[in-house]
């Protein structure tokens, strides 16, 4: 967040994120689930010198490095979003410019940094030549917040050539504009640009890389950071966290929505019903419209994801007793006979026609300590 330090509602959205995360632990279940089982990084300040600058009342875009030529202290600085070692080198070569690119790739600790840590968590699942693809099962996402125009982006920015993976990228920007009524895009649509962070992570390891421009100001009001800005991206936050194990796959299949389980709390052996709704139509169509297909199955896993060892899955039928639409109510019986007592989460997931399985959604069911003994009633 706030790699550009006007940028407010960027730092505020990822301290508040990594809040909600922390919060809901333990008592959310798709949290409970997403932490035990994956990693997420959140910086919540890439620009913190240019944020104080900003706070001053400037609406400073770049770092505060004056060492690069500018003799106006007033617009020197280098923008750390043209800064990437990828296709470094297109945007401005003057010191005092907005959108100075730094005097060579990588030239500022932030950019160092941040590439180093990136650098420091995943291997290369690209080849090198730009036209190579990452591979369908390339684990990993990074996302970069800014603002303002409400708009989802993914590579390449660098040139209006589609990105190897283009089709893929687009399907997973769909599904994140979905929440927040954003029109997903490639970046260069937008306009041209060079050094990124998203073409960098993309370019360099092949995991899927976009770029929320959030809220309509830079300097935005609370009142619509509260009441959409905040929650609406949210949203697209948690379903990315979701898609990050398989962003080339999971994104296509189909999305498990109004996951709910009655009674919540039971004494084992008695029996729950869990409902849902598999739906493959909830993408953005702000611009274009992504493929569907009916739902061809269901399932669900208790304690372990479907992709675990040792996991067993169990199938989850359709309401009116057909899977044959692009969207459809689900219904299980579960027997809690065999279940220990404690909380028990719950994955649901769900494939389409095509073969895709969306990313899961779980719930939680407790099963209490209590066995009841009967003891039949003797009338004499």
């Amino acid at each position: 967040a706030e790699i550009h330090a006007r940028e407010y509602v960027t730092a505020e959205t990822a301290t508040r994120f990594a809040e909600h995360l922390l919060l809901n632990y333990n008592h959310d279940a798709d949290i409970t689930w997403l932490l035990d089982y994956y990693q997420v990084y959140i910086l919540t300040m890439d620009n913190p010198d240019g944020r104080k600058h900003a706070e001053t009342g400037y609406l400073w875009r770049k770092n505060t490095n004056i060492t690069n030529g500018c003799i106006n202290d007033s617009a020197g600085g280098t923008d750390l979003n043209r800064n990437h070692s990828f296709h470094w080198g297109g945007a401005s070569n003057d010191p005092c410019a907005e959108t100075y690119q730094g005097p060579q790739p990588a030239s500022e600790p932030e950019t160092q940094i941040l590439q180093n840590f990136v650098l420091s968590l995943f291997a290369d699942q690209r080849g090198e030549a730009d036209i190579d693809a990452a591979p369908a099962n390339t684990t990993g996402l990074l996302i970069t917040l800014h603002s303002y125009s409400e708009l989802v982006l993914w590579p390449w920015g660098w040139t209006d050539t589609d990105a190897p993976n283009h089709i893929q990228l687009q399907t997973l920007g769909r599904r994140l504009a979905y929440f927040t009524d954003y029109t997903p895009q490639q970046a260069n649509e937008l306009y041209p640009t060079t050094g990124t962070s998203d073409d960098w992570a993309y370019g360099e390891l092949g995991i899927a890389a976009y770029t929320f421009e959030m809220g309509t100001t830079f300097f935005q009001d609370c009142a619509s950071f509260e009441s959409t800005i905040y929650p609406d991206n949210l949203q697209a936050l948690m379903y990315a966290f979701k898609a990050a194990r398989l962003p080339y796959q999971n994104p296509a299949g189909p999305r498990i929505i109004d996951l709910s389980i009655t009674p919540t709390t039971v004494d084992p052996g008695t029996l729950v019903t869990l409902t849902a709704i598999a739906d493959d139509n909830l993408y953005s169509t702000n611009n274009g419209r992504e493929p569907t297909q009916v739902i061809k199955e269901a399932r669900f896993s208790i304690d372990i994801p479907s992709w675990s060892t040792g996991a067993l899955t169990y199938t989850i039928d359709a309401t009116d007793g057909n899977l044959n639409s692009t969207t459809e109510s689900l219904v299980v019986v579960i027997d809690t006979t065999n279940l220990p007592a404690g909380p028990h989460i719950i994955f649901v997931e769900a494939m389409d026609n095509d073969g895709n399985w969306g990313v899961p959604s779980a719930i939680i069911l407790h099963v209490t300590g209590l066995i009841h003994t009967y003891i039949p009633l003797l009338v004499r």
